[in-house]
């Protein structure tokens, strides 16, 4: 696709509605027809920018995921030691996954549904940001700041400890699963910032080489 096309009003117009569409409902009411009466195209025009639905979603869930992608690749390229940068980007997912956790909920929906796309997409997530993080995992042992334990490991406990409480506190949000004053307990311990740092210091605490070392 050349870049007079990939800049295209009509292909612009046709993904915002996507994003639209994806934060409010998902993707498995997205349909070719219904993307285009919202936005007012033909579906000539649709077939002409993206092929067919499943070339469609896929790029839309590219545009919703590559910002953050880029932003977890500077930052890993930034000076400073390890540990220092491993906590930024760990902030930088939570941040991301507490800003789009309907998205992330949605889209474990439907993958679950069997949306072709969104399994799509979570199988191929492995080589990127997951990969990063694995990197400075790897850094911050070799630097002796982390235990020496598989890095694999220690991104799931660490994503557990900060990522869990955000996805716990998105799917029961509204939905009065909860007691009251779990449901507001939760919501301040998953949500905001100072209750986000006390658990990244807690888990990183926990795969200090110097805490075990003790």
């Amino acid at each position: 696709m050349n870049s007079e096309t990939a800049s295209h009003p009509t292909r612009s117009l046709l993904l915002q509605h996507g994003l639209q569409h994806l934060r409010q409902h998902g993707l498995r009411q997205l349909t070719v027809r219904g993307i285009c009466q919202q936005a007012g195209v033909n579906p000539g025009g649709f077939v002409y920018h993206f092929g067919n639905r499943q070339h469609y979603v896929s790029t839309l869930l590219e545009l919703w995921y590559a910002p953050l992608y880029r932003q977890l690749q500077d930052s890993l390229q930034q000076q400073g030691e390890p540990l220092s940068r491993l906590s930024a980007m760990l902030l930088q997912l939570v941040a991301f996954a507490n800003a789009e956790g309907g998205v992330i909920s949605q889209l474990l929906l439907d993958a679950g549904a069997g949306e072709v796309a969104a399994v799509e997409f979570i199988r191929n997530l492995a080589p990127r940001h997951p990969q990063l993080l694995l990197q400075c995992l790897s850094e911050a042992q070799q630097a002796g700041q982390l235990c020496q334990a598989p890095p694999l490991h220690q991104l799931m406990y660490l994503m557990s400890a900060l990522g869990f409480p955000v996805l716990l506190q998105q799917l029961s949000s509204g939905k009065h699963i909860l007691p009251t004053l779990l449901e507001q307990g939760l919501a301040s311990y998953a949500l905001e910032p100072e209750h986000l740092q006390q658990r990244l210091h807690w888990a990183l605490k926990g795969l200090s080489a110097r805490e075990l070392a003790q």
